[in-house]
């Protein structure tokens, strides 16, 4: 069988390996058998990070990860610039307006690359 590779966001193939781990049964994020799992991780990201410091990870969804990013790293009134090239960027100003602060668009036809010179002149003001 020929090997298929999808290159985008997701969903993407996934490796027979991950399909076998997939079957064996659910730990629930809230028991106490999560937390040697939840310890592996942060352990990982750490070494990823090449931290010694505190690595937090987020139970629940790509969105509830960017609305903890963003309720935790700026204030109401804040200015933020929000690279726009689709639906997470629609969705990074969505979070932003509902939390006051300020976005900034950079507009980008989707498919298409951010122009570095237009966040480089809203960053020199």
């Amino acid at each position: 069988m020929k090997k298929q590779y999808l290159l985008a966001p997701g969903p993407t193939p996934v490796p027979p390996e991950v399909l076998l781990a997939m079957s064996a049964p659910m730990i629930h994020h809230r028991s106490p058998d999560f937390i040697p799992v939840i310890q592996k991780v942060r352990a990982g990201l750490k070494w990823l990070f090449q931290t010694t410091q505190e690595v937090i990870t987020v139970a629940g969804s790509g969105t509830a990860g960017m609305e903890a990013s963003m309720t935790n790293f700026l204030s109401p009134g804040d200015k933020v610039i929000a690279i726009n090239g689709g639906k997470f960027g629609e969705r990074w100003l969505k979070i932003a307006k509902a939390y006051g602060v300020a976005a900034i668009e950079v507009a980008v036809p989707w498919g298409d690359s951010v122009d570095l010179s237009q966040v480089e002149k809203i960053l020199a003001g």
